[in-house]
């Protein structure tokens, strides 16, 4: 038998940039009273989700009541079905820093933004 398939085979790629999510439909919602705020605490308490696991919206099944919602991520269905019975949702901040793709500002270059150099001074 050749070496090649005498080898074990190495695992695959984990990726190390990848979001793990705590999924909740929207069919879970409907425990909620008609017209709540619901937090990311609320999540947890009610054991939607797992605690320190950002949240994620997904569109899957029907809501029945009109939540204002305030979660990390959405699917555009469940937004859709959220404003259409009245809702909002509002996206938070991912914890964990800067989100690296915006752009920043440019550190100014030597000797821009200073004031010149005063008479008898270098």
């Amino acid at each position: 038998m050749p070496l090649a398939q005498r080898l074990p085979k190495l695992g695959g790629f984990k990726n190390r940039f990848k979001k793990v999510y705590a999924v909740v439909n929207l069919t879970k919602l409907n425990r909620f009273e008609d017209g709540a705020t619901v937090e990311p605490d609320q999540f947890y308490e009610v054991g939607l989700a797992r605690q320190g696991l950002p949240i994620k919206l997904l569109g899957t099944g029907k809501l029945r009541r009109t939540l204002t919602i305030k979660t990390h991520a959405a699917s555009d269905s469940a937004r859709s079905a959220i404003e259409a019975k009245g809702g909002t949702v509002t996206l938070l901040e991912m914890d964990g820093g800067a989100d690296r793709s915006a752009p920043t500002a440019p550190s100014p270059a030597r000797g821009e933004g200073e004031a010149p150099p005063a008479e008898g001074e270098e």
